[in-house]
């Protein structure tokens, strides 16, 4: 099976190309950054179209995108013109080359969700631009892989090779350097549903090989903590107990205050469930960044 990932050099992109290639699977990366396989940027057809024709994929796992939140909401056209006109391109020749697709989403598309957990079936109504662009991709890959898609809503996912600035990477990184207190953004009362990036990995591999056709699914772990008890943690596990915190006191541009995955049933893909509790997770994070 030939695999081609798109955002290989990116943080869920390494895990998944290493995962790959650690189980025999002919994976193969593009990414606008050298680092990650073969430099292709998803916004240029000609380009990507010739990487298609390269790499013969029986799968695409499509990773690349714009993923801050924050960052969509002042740099709008970069944002759409990743996450919208880069998906419309791998999924048209992904359609053209007869490969199946495994798309990253996001819990983003569910904005301020009515229903606690939340249930793929929810209403979509994003209340972001990163979000708005998720949805739009969503329906791109259903239109162009109506019988050969699997979508994934994830949640907060974390781990190894997490270079981007996300709280749980963004907070090791301020107790190492002994900023007290450490400055944080928002509320600290935002609440989120943090899955490990293995899981997420395990999730991938699981649409990948199963054979089963077309879906939508969540990736999260059903089970909610605060960015103020969760701060807490890191810096117990990181051995800084007693570390004080100073958050802003009012919420980013453009954030989701409770973000909670539903994962019973149908909103989760058949015969997955994550097995790394949040503590085990961020000890092998933490490890990761110490060494």
């Amino acid at each position: 099976m030939r695999v081609l990932v798109t955002g290989s050099a990116g943080f869920i992109g390494t895990n998944v190309m290493l995962y790959l290639r650690g189980k025999g699977i002919d994976a193969h990366g593009i990414d606008i950054l050298e680092k990650g396989g073969s430099k292709v940027d998803i916004r240029d057809y000609a380009a990507l179209e010739d990487a298609f024709k390269r790499i013969k994929p029986g799968f695409v796992i499509h990773l690349a995108a714009n993923a801050y939140p924050q960052k969509c909401e002042v740099e709008c056209d970069e944002c759409f013109s990743t996450n919208v006109t880069g998906t419309y391109n791998v999924a048209k020749l992904a359609k053209e080359s007869g490969a199946g697709i495994i798309f990253a989403s996001s819990a983003a598309v569910y904005g301020k969700a009515e229903t606690m957990p939340t249930p793929v079936k929810s209403a979509t109504k994003p209340i972001n631009l990163y979000g708005l662009s998720k949805l739009v991709g969503e329906n791109i890959i259903k239109y162009y892989a109506p019988e050969n898609h699997t979508i994934f809503r994830i949640f907060n996912v974390y781990g190894e090779y997490c270079d981007r600035s996300y709280v749980i990477p963004d907070t090791i990184r301020k107790l190492m350097l002994d900023e007290r207190p450490v400055p944080m953004m928002g509320t600290g009362n935002e609440e989120r549903d943090f899955i490990y990036v293995g899981d997420v990995i395990d999730a991938f591999y699981s649409a990948l090989v199963s054979g089963r056709k077309s879906g939508t699914y969540n990736l999260g772990t059903n089970s909610g903590i605060s960015i103020r008890d969760l701060v807490k943690k890191v810096a117990d596990l990181l051995g800084a107990k007693g570390a004080t915190f100073s958050f802003q006191g009012k919420p980013r541009i453009g954030d989701i205050n409770k973000l909670l995955a539903d994962i019973s049933g149908e909103n989760s893909f058949p015969e997955w469930k994550p097995k790394v509790k949040l503590e085990e997770g961020l000890s092998k994070t933490i490890d990761y960044f110490t060494k």
